[in-house]
């Protein structure tokens, strides 16, 4: 995630397909980056044994100081 993170353009979006626990683990870094993630349930064809999570990257800046 760290290295995907690094290279993707803000609001770029990457799709994972992998078993509910991977999913569970990459969607909490996700938001520990400031990405955000959408969560589908059902892989049609996987039986329950996979999930599908769609995390973009978002654009942020530090707040600006006001003096």
């Amino acid at each position: 995630m760290v290295e995907m993170d690094r290279m993707l353009r803000p609001e770029g979006t990457v799709v994972i397909r992998d078993s509910p626990e991977v999913i569970e683990k990459v969607e909490h870094i996700a938001h520990a980056v400031r990405w955000t993630t959408s969560l589908y349930e059902k892989e049609p064809e996987s039986h329950g044994r996979e999930k599908i999570l769609v995390a973009t990257k978002t654009f942020w800046k530090l707040p600006s100081s006001s003096h």
